[in-house]
């Protein structure tokens, strides 16, 4: 073999590798998650708990999948176990409440209602240790630079409130939000593992805004939208964003300009069966296709788990 092929060699080899090393490092984890939460939904407990484990084995969980996990544990009566699921989605940067006074989250009481008093009381005693625990190892610069976006979310939600009082005014800040964040996603590694807001609901609700103030067929930013998202999704592919969160912002623009939503996050309230429902979902046969992609389980396990009703063409 000569230099000359040599050299090219090693070069594909390269890249191949490079791409290899680009590619999703949370793609086995979603694998697992994706698994589990079919288990679960199934009433599979055993099994899905098994799977969690496995996915938690070799990257750092998200709270929510530790969450169903805990759920898991509850349904199988080893409710010493759950308290530890709690424990280590404090660890993951589960907060009990929120800690921006705009918002008004629920107690963490109603949301495990099998749990006893003692166990709740116990969760509530050990949370400000271990909270303070897990944010010892957060970066506060590379935190500072996320936070800012929560920040600013929260001055436009002031805006909103009536400072200009029109809506093609009261759209511009969170705009400018956007813009803000798509700076800072392309210039700056934000790990998870050093950066406490990307467990914030109120990052959620930003980007929920981000996304609205860009991706409305009325303020014609599609390029800019488009952008945002695709940058988004590689936090997720990361394990950086957690992939339901992706999914119900890009659910809500498409819900907006198409009537329809494209992961199937998309919800609404039907009186007549009491139940919330899918919206219609844009081709159907492949969204469960494009869930995956993304690291969430087929549509069929997400409704079943919330006893939501399908959408009519899933």
């Amino acid at each position: 073999m000569n230099n000359h092929l040599r050299v090219i060699l090693l070069a594909l080899f390269l890249n191949i590798f490079s791409v290899l090393s680009a590619q999703a490092p949370y793609t086995a984890y979603y694998e697992k998650t994706i698994s589990a939460y079919g288990n679960m939904a199934e009433g599979n407990y055993s099994l899905a708990a098994k799977l969690y484990e496995e996915a938690f084995a070799d990257n750092l969980p998200f709270p929510d999948d530790l969450a169903n996990l805990r759920d898991c544990y509850l349904a199988m009566g080893d409710t010493a176990s759950a308290v530890n699921c709690v424990e280590r989605m404090i660890a993951c940067g589960w907060q009990l409440r929120e800690t921006y006074p705009v918002m008004d989250f629920t107690p963490m009481e109603n949301k495990i209602g099998s749990f006893d008093s003692v166990r709740i009381a116990h969760i509530t005693d050990i949370y400000p240790a271990l909270r303070q625990k897990y944010l010892q190892q957060i970066d506060p610069a590379l935190n500072a630079y996320l936070e800012r976006i929560v920040l600013n979310e929260i001055f436009c939600q002031e805006v909103r409130d009536g400072a200009f009082g029109e809506e093609r005014w009261t759209n511009a800040p969170f705009a400018q939000n956007a813009a803000d964040l798509c700076d800072l996603l392309k210039n700056k590694e934000l790990d998870r593992k050093h950066v406490d807001v990307w467990n914030s609901q109120l990052l959620q609700i930003a980007l929920v805004h981000c996304a609205k103030a860009l991706g409305l067929k009325e303020y014609a930013r599609d390029t800019l939208y488009t952008g945002m998202m695709e940058l988004l999704k590689q936090e997720v592919l990361k394990g950086n964003l957690y992939p339901d969160v992706y999914a119900s912002v890009y659910d809500i623009v498409y819900w907006f300009n198409y009537g329809k939503s494209y992961y199937g996050r998309q919800l609404t309230f039907d009186p007549e069966t009491g139940k919330h429902r899918c919206v219609e979902i844009e081709d159907a046969a492949t969204v469960d296709k494009r869930r995956a992609a993304i690291g969430l389980p087929p549509v069929w396990a997400f409704c079943k788990k919330y006893n939501i009703t399908p959408p009519a063409n899933y």
